[in-house]
């Protein structure tokens, strides 16, 4: 073989060496420098306190948010917030009236809802993120699955938008059609409340599942999935950063809660009323924490 072209396989597998390195430390094996090397690697900067709007879309035009969750991040006291905002909470929507908050994003689209949000709870929303039913799918059969424990049996059909839930009672691992399945289900006496906390519990999961070093395996379609099944304006750098800023952490804590309020009725149409002061309360307080303080407080899961 000629020198050329031994010098130029030493330097191939140079690269390809530190392509998986790289890859291992960042998302597969334990070792107590390995954030150090890649922050410094990557000249990390760690993030600002930030908000970001996930959205889940229905599959019948025009598109309504059919999920609302607030991602709040705080990376000063090294915790997170997810605040899911029911579809039927009633809210003054800009150019419009009060209305469902749902109904916003299907007039308005992202913006519209992120609007009415901000001037709602008093906050402000830099980053979205859109997910659709097919999307959502997608990307959980990239992960594998979700283990997740089914409290009862769940059947309901819905032929205008060829929908069929049907799932069976117990511990299992939903592929991306029943998890979605799991999550939209909210035909029992707490309505959509219920199905919120049932989205919180799978979010948990999802978290959990999240920590699995096999997921390193599945890693090369996991970004093809989430490359194609998400739109989002956060920047890469930004997206890069909260990533690091999520892995690097060596204790994190998720917590999750509701927007409150309570059922109403306005002209025959049921509606969830929210309480604002209470909300923009809970969210100041959020953001005002620094680390070590309060830590104990609140339903949460270690992450």
């Amino acid at each position: 073989m000629k020198r050329g072209w031994r010098v130029f396989y030493l330097i191939l597998g140079f690269f390809v060496g530190f392509a998986v390195f790289f890859a291992l430390v960042l998302f597969g094996f334990e070792a107590p420098f390995r954030w150090t090397v890649v922050k410094k690697v990557m000249k990390y900067v760690a993030p600002e306190k930030t908000c970001i709007l996930v959205v889940g879309q229905d599959s019948i035009k025009p598109f309504r948010s059919d999920t609302i969750i607030l991602v709040l991040v705080n990376t000063e006291s090294g915790e997170v917030l997810l605040f899911s905002v029911p579809r039927d909470s009633r809210m003054l929507i800009p150019g419009v009236g009060y209305d469902k908050i749902n109904h916003a994003y299907a007039r308005g689209g992202i913006e519209l809802l992120r609007e009415t949000l901000e001037k709602s709870l008093y906050i402000e929303i830099p980053y979205f993120v859109e997910v659709s039913y097919e999307a959502f799918e997608k990307v959980i059969d990239a992960l594998g699955g979700v283990e997740i424990e089914v409290e009862k049996p769940m059947y309901y059909v819905d032929r205008a938008q060829n929908l069929i839930i049907n799932l069976k009672p117990g511990k299992q691992v939903l592929n991306g059609e029943k998890a979605l399945q799991y999550v939209r289900f909210r035909h029992d006496p707490l309505g959509d409340i219920g199905r919120i906390k049932r989205q919180q519990a799978f979010l948990q999961a999802l978290l959990t599942k999240a920590q699995d070093p096999a997921i390193l395996a599945n890693f090369p379609s996991l970004l093809e999935s989430l490359r194609t099944a998400l739109n989002t304006n956060i920047p890469l750098e930004k997206a890069l950063q909260l990533v690091l800023w999520f892995k690097g952490l060596e204790e994190k804590w998720v917590h999750m809660d509701i927007l409150p309020g309570e059922p109403a009725y306005f002209n025959g149409l049921s509606f969830w009323e929210p309480q604002l002061e209470v909300a923009r309360e809970k969210i100041q307080e959020f953001f005002s924490k620094a680390r070590g303080t309060d830590e104990s407080s609140g339903d949460n899961s270690k992450g």
